[in-house]
């Protein structure tokens, strides 16, 4: 089995803080023992670290999520993955998750990628509605069809919410297939993950507790006939501790304002303290 990742940093490996993220304890899971391999950003067929032909007959994790990444990035990069696997070791499932709307993608004279965003070089420009929503949504539909096309089973993680205004008034949504998708795209998973104390930060990067219910999600979405272990088996004492019991000034923050934090930027943070 082929598992492909790709995402944001809600997705992407957390090394400093957790051992696991949702994506390996559903790999563990699903494949039990599997290899992870780590897809360069900007994937092209053949790309110089990873190549199709050389994958062998097991178990396989790639990994292609990365702090700070836009829906322009993720969807360019998925598009070649899929392709390049088709008639060499063909991916059999795909976990997409898709981040902030207003982040793009920005490339240097010499090449070298930058991503945009709250806060990486928003000196450059992120995207503004209702351009932002319509392109994400636009990515989501290519993406599905050609997950279709290929008979590649697939889930779609709307991890931060869509604009709800441009929802409201686009044509688009009657085209999506919403049985993939593990949260509404108005809800999003992150305020409601803030609010219910399952984040370790601001920004509402998933804790253990909440990289152990979007595993979960995705499992019941999928209807895969497995069960998780319990969560002491996936994260240390140390991570549990410091996620359900030593509770914080900043934790009960986020819980109080997690609906209202948009992207948890430093300066969103002082707004609201000072109107507390």
């Amino acid at each position: 089995m082929i598992i492909y990742s790709n995402g944001c940093s809600h997705t992407a490996d957390m090394g400093m803080n957790y051992n696991r993220v949702y994506i390996d304890i559903l790999s563990e899971v699903l494949m039990g023992d599997y290899d992870v391999i780590n897809v360069a950003q900007g994937h092209y067929n053949k790309s110089k670290n990873f190549n199709f032909e050389n994958l062998s007959n097991k178990n396989y994790l790639l990994k292609n999520a990365e702090h700070g990444k836009s829906n322009d990035l993720i969807f360019f990069e998925t598009i070649n993955v899929v392709l390049d696997s088709i008639n060499k070791k063909k991916i059999d499932l795909a976990i997409i998750q898709f981040s902030g709307v207003n982040r793009r993608v920005h490339t240097n004279p010499d090449g070298i990628l930058e991503h945009v965003n709250p806060f990486d070089n928003h000196h450059w420009g992120i995207k503004f509605e209702p351009f932002a929503t319509e392109q994400s949504l636009q990515y989501l539909i290519i993406l599905q069809e050609l997950f279709v096309k290929y008979n590649i089973n697939y889930c779609f993680i709307p991890y931060m919410e869509f604009d709800s205004d441009v929802l409201d008034t686009t044509d688009k949504l009657k085209f999506i297939d919403e049985s993939k998708l593990t949260a509404s795209l108005y809800d999003g998973h992150r305020n409601y993950f803030r609010k219910d104390g399952k984040t370790c930060d601001a920004p509402g990067h998933p804790n253990c507790i909440g990289y152990y219910e979007m595993a979960s999600i995705i499992i019941k979405k999928l209807k895969y006939d497995v069960e998780l272990k319990p969560l002491e088996y996936y994260f240390t004492k140390k991570e549990i501790y410091r996620d359900l019991e030593k509770n914080s000034k900043m934790q009960e923050f986020i819980k109080q304002y997690g609906m209202i934090l948009r992207d948890g930027t430093d300066d969103r943070i002082d707004e609201l303290r000072n109107i507390i």
